[in-house]
Order: structure tokens, then sequence, then C-alpha cells
């Protein structure tokens, strides 16, 4: 009984120092007043940990915003979280996002509602620099993930083949639908255009011009209906790229650089770089 009570004493300690606290009160969001964290607090994140939002008396919604100067949606982020009552919003980190975090730092903005705490925790492993957003997507009736265009800022399209879509459905037998808005001629494909298997749908995007797809909406849309079978989960949104599939370096003498784990390296370094949001290779 003893070694038993140790063990989950260990458990629960190992859990907390793998938690950041970045934030413990009673903050009042607006959408004109967020919550900011500069970036110094993201100075150990890297891709594929969760940055955990404790909330209260929510009504509305909720976005997360770096703070450069424009105060771009955070790329991995979700176009539209609604929230309501007593709860928690969890965001899985990419490489692209950390790069920005570590640069910018984040605001939390929404409508009327009370930050009670934020975590930075590990999350999930594998999380590749081709990774555009991550998480868990519950799909049901014709749910849609709406993940937002910063996620896709700095991609050359030319090296990209395809578009994955993983789940955890485990059948072919659900309908799909990728679009960038509800227009008809914003559809991109559907489950008859894609190839799909057990673990994912994937999008061929031979013929397809994607940059001018994206430039009509700030966001790209994955519509799904589980048809006759259960709900289940969508668990990320990669970039299948060509062996090529990688850009050239650029000038990088007055930019901040990380490598693929987000850690900020010298302007000598070699390998695959980002720098400003986009991958280079160097």
């Amino acid at each position: 009984m003893k070694k038993i009570f140790v063990f989950a004493l260990l458990s629960v300690i190992t859990l907390a120092a793998n938690a950041t606290d970045l934030f413990t009160g009673n903050q009042h969001v607006t959408w004109g007043e967020g919550l900011q964290f500069e970036a110094a607090k993201f100075a150990d994140a890297k891709a594929g940990d969760k940055i955990v939002i404790n909330y209260a008396d929510a009504s509305d919604g909720i976005e997360l915003k770096v703070m450069n100067e424009n105060f771009d949606r955070l790329p991995g982020s979700l176009a539209w979280k609604g929230i309501n009552g007593e709860g928690t919003v969890e965001q899985f980190l990419t490489s692209a996002a950390v790069a920005q975090l570590k640069q910018y730092g984040l605001e939390v903005i929404g409508a009327n509602f009370n930050v009670t705490k934020v975590e930075l925790t590990e999350g999930k492993d594998n999380v590749t620099e081709n990774t555009a957003w991550t998480g868990y997507f519950w799909m049901d009736e014709w749910s849609t993930l709406e993940i937002v265009k910063t996620s896709f800022d700095g991609v050359n399209w030319t090296n990209v083949k395809a578009i994955r879509f993983s789940s955890e459905a485990n059948r072919t037998d659900y309908v799909i639908n990728v679009m960038t808005d509800w227009a008809a001629d914003a559809k991109i494909a559907d489950q008859t255009t894609m190839t799909m298997t057990n673990e994912y749908a994937e999008l061929n995007l031979d013929g397809i011009d994607m940059p001018a797809f994206l430039a009509k909406s700030d966001r790209l849309m994955i519509q799904c209906n589980k048809e006759g079978g259960d709900p289940f989960n969508f668990t990320s949104v990669e970039l299948v790229m060509d062996a090529s599939g990688i850009n050239a370096v650029e000038s990088t003498s007055t930019s901040v650089i990380y490598d693929i784990t987000g850690r900020k390296v010298s302007s000598d370094a070699k390998g695959i770089l980002i720098v400003n949001g986009k991958k280079y290779i160097k």
C-alpha cells in the first residue's frame, strides 16, 4: 500500500514539474483588452507542448493572437472557439506557433470572460515542422474545424504535394469537405476526390491553387459528418512535402532564428531553420 501511495505521489510531482505556470489570478478579458504574455514566458516552449487556459463567466468566444505589429492570430489556432460558463481551452503548439511566441509573445482576447489560470505543459509527441494544426477536435453532425490562415504563412505551395487530415475515425465512411468559405466556389475538395484510409483523408494538390483559395479567406475549413458511424476526433492537419519541399534560405541577419525544436540559434546555424514563422534550409 505504501509503495502505491509513493508511486502516485511521484506521478503527481512529475506532472507538476512538467507544467509552467504562466498566470494565476482573475483577469477580465474583452475584445479590446486582453491578457498579454511577453515572449520570455515561452523561452522553453517546444512543438507539441500545449497552452491550457482556465476561464469563468464566459458566454461567447476566445482568440489567441501573437503580439506582432498586426496582432495576427496564433498559427495552428482555431479561427473561432466558442466558450461558455466555466471551463478550459487547450492550444497545442506547432513549430510555427513556437517561433512566433518566442519572438512576439501571446495575447488572449475574447468577449467578457475571466481568465483564472494559464499553464504551458507537455502535450503531444511527433509534431513536425510540417504540422499546420494539431489537437483534438470532435467531429459529429456536420462539425467544422476552422484553422487560421496564418497556420500556412511562409508555405511554398509548389513544394507541397498533399494535405493530410488525420483522425481517430478508423474508417472511411464519413463525409468530409475542405473549403475556405461557405460559398460553392470556395469548396476545394470532398471525400470523393481524396484518398481515404482508416487513419486519414489526404487531399492531392495537383491542379489545386491553394494560395488563390486562401487569398479569399482568413481560414481553412474542414467540415465533417460522421454519417452512420460514431463521432470521432480529428487530430492533425499535415503538409505532405515533395523531397525538395523546403524553401531556400533567405537573409536572416536582422531576424530572430530558431531551429525546428523552437530553440533560438545564431545566424550561422545550419540545418532546417525558422525565421519569422517561415521554414528554410541552410
